[in-house]
């Protein structure tokens, strides 16, 4: 008997947030492991969208629009809002207030390891330059301006992180610059979209019925942060509540782009960033829910 193969990789991050590749590179990659639709889930920001449709459009692979929200209130989630306006003008004021505040903290944790002989060689208004045309703005894209210079390289990232920017993100971030996860739904809602709970681990399992409350309507299933119990338990939640059942890779897999980082295939097979190929993301019935909106009758 043949096994149905995933169809669709629904959580993935491009130079626009926090990952590696640019949409169009992401396209071809996830082509390449067999993916036949996709989404790029940047970290509160919508820009990589316009790049991502037209190369999809090139290469014959379906996407679907969608933005991961960061919610700190009442408790820690993250949010996927899926198929919603950026140009809605509530919802495209949001997403610029996340952009200025995101680069805001990244810019004084530059100033600050500038000064501490953490960067060298490297001013502001160059990282700006290498990453023109992306609004939102974290410590990866000082890296990746730093690594074009010829300044440092791809192994030295976690060591260079944890020196300069882990611990001094939280004296420029505060909690109460996210939108509170009510709000944080409404407002997907209103912008003609609707809201899925990102890699829902124990944590996040445990207050499904504050998820139902605050107008969450599926959850990610076969995500690499879940394991097999959790996995299990979120599959079942989204049967019983008629909720959508989404996944992706997120930073791991051939998509996350961290392979480079590991000295040695030993190494990289005993990491996070290793998984499977074709292992995570969702099955074509899951997808065809999610792009027209509807539960089907028949899911089990």
């Amino acid at each position: 008997m043949k096994m149905e193969k995933l169809y669709a990789n629904l959580h993935m991050h491009s130079t626009h947030s926090d990952g590696p590749y640019s949409p169009k590179e992401l396209v071809r990659i996830a082509k390449e492991e067999g993916y036949k639709a996709m989404t790029i889930s940047d970290h509160d920001t919508a820009s990589a969208y316009t790049e991502l449709k037209e190369e999809c459009d090139k290469q014959g692979m379906e996407c679907i629009f969608s933005v991961e929200f960061t919610v700190r209130r009442p408790y820690d989630f993250h949010i996927v809002g899926f198929d919603f306006d950026p140009e809605y003008p509530p919802i495209k004021e949001y997403l610029k207030k996340r952009a200025e505040c995101e680069t805001y903290t990244t810019k004084k944790c530059f100033e600050e390891a500038l000064e501490t002989g953490g960067i060298k060689g490297i001013t502001w208004e160059e990282v700006l330059e290498y990453n023109k045309g992306i609004p939102w703005l974290c410590n990866n894209h000082v890296f990746r301006a730093m690594k074009a210079k010829g300044l440092i390289e791809e192994n030295q990232y976690m060591e260079w992180f944890n020196t300069n920017f882990c611990n001094q993100r939280s004296k420029y971030k505060k909690d109460d610059d996210f939108l509170p996860l009510k709000e944080l739904v409404k407002l997907i809602n209103e912008a003609g979209g609707f809201a899925i709970c990102a890699h829902p681990q124990t944590e996040q399992l445990n207050r499904v019925d504050l998820l139902k409350e605050c107008g969450i309507v599926g959850l990610e299933v076969l995500h690499p942060r879940l394991n097999e119990e959790e996995r299990i338990r979120a599959y079942d939640i989204c049967i019983k509540n008629n909720w959508f059942i989404s996944g992706g890779s997120d930073h791991c897999g051939l998509c996350g782009g961290y392979y480079d980082s590991y000295p040695d295939d030993e190494t990289l097979k005993n990491s996070y960033h290793y998984i499977e190929k074709l292992s995570v993301g969702v099955y074509e019935k899951n997808f065809r829910e999610i792009q027209t909106r509807t539960i089907s009758s028949d899911r089990n």
